[in-house]
């Protein structure tokens, strides 16, 4: 077998490939990464010869030695291709894997990589071809990895899950997969996935008459006979002409669904009165009208779109209730409920679950990925806070640490604004530890009644309270020491922003000088400075209010705060040519600060 693995530039293709080399262990399996065969072939590094030649020889030569490679006299092949390599010299007979996460298209910066169009802004020269790209991969593809953000290198359990995934010794996962058309793609796709999860790996499969047609959902069951199967009404139909097909779908349907939205539900009585039947509705504005016409049926399914933490906490109260008889799955446009459908695999969770293994049917379905990786949710759990958080590395940060107590991790995203109602709300639900980002470190501190400390970046529960403490001032310190960088040159370190951090860069810091963000003048004297640093301390959010420093600063060195791959101290330092370093390390420093705290806290509670 020969497979190809595709991806937008930065997804981390390069560094799946040695994991995979290292999962499979298989002498018969040749691993190559296309970019190293062609240094290798150059003398080269891919940027030099990339700005040298330009990018048209450069394909050029990445085609030659692709074709080559598939010429390799062993007999399976996995190879990592470019982002811009040409799919369309993929041969069909290779299986193509596309690598993705749900950060590509927010954009990344590279400080090693040649620019392609230096006129762009760097986040508008990624996007400009990662959207295009996106559906090129998405045709082409046979399979589709949705990787999760974080390091994987010496966290065993998140390994574990990948190995299993890539390898295709998946469990049986006790939620459904809502099917669509993308299915259908490529023969191929189809019969991959038919290989990998036949034998009931979900717990049903749903058929969506919105997103499939009755033939592809006859497909679907003639060639899966083994699976539950769950037909729900999602759109108008010509009722009294509708295809022999449909009523042999039905047939075959354990379960039918009738969204209150297409009007009475009478008529699927009419239609299988004998299927174990679900009212659904998505939009809450008919809740009233809803829950009157709901009598008759077995289960009720609650999927509105929902804006805040109120109405979460509304309609977690209503499953709450009868919670064997209500399933309650949010909806949002951005995902931010994903945590709560996580924490829905335990052994009293809802009937209806739901998983995607790509971009599925809702941004807040969990991914197979992260599903398997959650152990059951019995009572307590862990969580990222903050906003953003979606990009966070925290639950792989932490993964081993929580899987050795059987407790689920999962990122939240809770808005300053909803920090009063959200906090107590997630205690009451069984949040035991969390780990607290910006904007919110501060409003942790008050909330515990921290007394010696203005932010908090880590929380315990005991069965008496809240505790907390802050691990910033550690990593920051192992960053800044690990390169030499610390007592020498503090007057000439100036700190550009702060946030949450500005007390304990101020206490790692007292003699540096310390500006605004948003306004470009230092603080305490409100003068704008032209003097340059030599070392700028990064401290700032990618959003409009944030400025660039001063066009004549020229530090030797950038030290940003800030881990995450689109951001404006990464590409302060490669607009202005010097050294960075990301705060990945300061992220490290504080996690292992922070099992440390939780370590001693569970000592003390026992």
């Amino acid at each position: 077998m020969i497979r190809a693995l595709v991806g937008h530039r930065g997804t981390g293709k390069s560094e799946l490939v040695k994991r995979l080399q290292f999962y499979l262990r298989d002498e018969n399996t040749l691993f190559i990464d296309l970019d190293e065969e062609i240094e290798k072939k150059v003398g080269k590094t891919i940027r030099e010869f990339f700005m040298e030649q330009g990018e048209e020889y450069f394909r050029h030569v990445e085609i030659q030695l692709f074709s080559e490679a598939l010429q390799r006299p062993v007999e399976n092949i996995v190879i990592v291709v470019g982002a811009g390599f040409q799919l369309q010299n993929i041969p069909e007979h290779v299986q193509v894997l596309w690598v993705k996460r749900q950060t590509d298209l927010e954009g990344r910066i590279f400080l090693d990589r040649p620019r392609l169009e230096a006129q762009l802004s760097p986040l508008e020269e990624f996007q400009k071809r990662a959207y295009t790209r996106e559906s090129l991969y998405r045709a082409r593809a046979d399979e589709v990895y949705l990787m999760p953000e974080g390091v994987f290198e010496n966290r065993h359990h998140a390994q574990g899950i990948e190995k299993a995934l890539l390898t295709d010794h998946i469990p049986s996962q006790g939620a459904g997969m809502c099917l669509n058309a993308d299915i259908f793609l490529r023969e191929s796709r189809w019969s991959l996935f038919k290989n990998k999860f036949a034998g009931r790996k979900f717990a049903f499969i749903e058929l969506r008459d919105d997103l499939l047609s009755f033939t592809e959902m006859k497909r679907i069951q003639d060639e899966m006979p083994d699976e539950v199967y769950l037909y729900s009404f999602r759109r108008e139909q010509d009722w009294e002409h509708l295809p022999p097909e449909f009523y042999e779908v039905l047939e075959r349907s354990q379960w039918v669904d009738w969204a209150f939205e297409l009007g009475s539900p009478k008529r699927v009585k009419s239609l299988a009165p004998k299927k174990h039947k679900i009212l659904s509705l998505h939009e809450g504005r008919y809740f009233k009208e809803w829950m009157e016409a709901s009598e008759d049926f077995e289960h009720l399914k609650l999927a509105p779109l929902v804006q805040n933490f109120s109405e979460l906490i509304q309609y977690h109260a209503w499953q709450s209730e009868s919670a064997r008889r209500r399933s309650f799955l949010p909806r949002s446009l951005s995902g931010r409920w994903e945590w709560y459908r996580l924490l829905q695999k335990s052994d009293r969770g809802p009937l209806l679950r739901f998983i995607r293994e790509d971009g599925g049917t809702a941004s807040d379905q969990p991914s197979l990925w992260k599903w398997m990786a959650l152990d059951s949710f019995q009572g307590s759990f862990a969580a990222l806070l903050g906003s953003p958080a979606h990009h966070s590395l925290t639950p792989i940060e932490h993964s081993d640490f929580f899987h050795q107590r059987k407790i689920p991790i999962v990122t939240i995203e809770v808005q300053r604004e909803e920090w009063n109602e959200a906090f107590p709300f997630l205690t009451e639900l069984g949040l035991q530890y969390a780990a607290v980002t910006s904007p919110l470190k501060e409003l942790a501190a008050k909330a515990i009644g921290e007394k010696t400390l203005k932010a908090v970046n880590t929380l315990y529960h005991s069965a008496k309270e809240w505790t907390g403490t802050s691990t910033d001032l550690q990593g920051f310190l192992a960053m800044m020491e690990g390169a030499g960088m610390i007592a020498p040159l503090q007057s000439e370190i100036y700190v550009w922003g702060g946030g949450g951090t500005l007390e304990m860069l101020k206490q790692a810091l007292p003699r540096a000088r310390y500006f605004s963000s948003r306004t470009g003048l230092e603080r305490g004297t409100e003068a704008s400075v032209n003097e340059s640093p030599k070392i700028l301390v990064w401290a700032a959010p990618r959003d409009e209010e944030t400025k660039w420093p001063p066009e004549g600063w020229r530090p030797q060195m950038v030290f940003d705060l800030n881990y995450k791959e689109d951001s404006m101290g990464k590409e302060y330092a490669q607009r202005v040519g010097v050294a960075y370093e990301s705060g990945l390390p300061m992220f490290q420093e504080q996690a292992r600060e922070q099992r440390q705290f939780w370590l001693k806290k569970e000592e003390s509670s026992t």
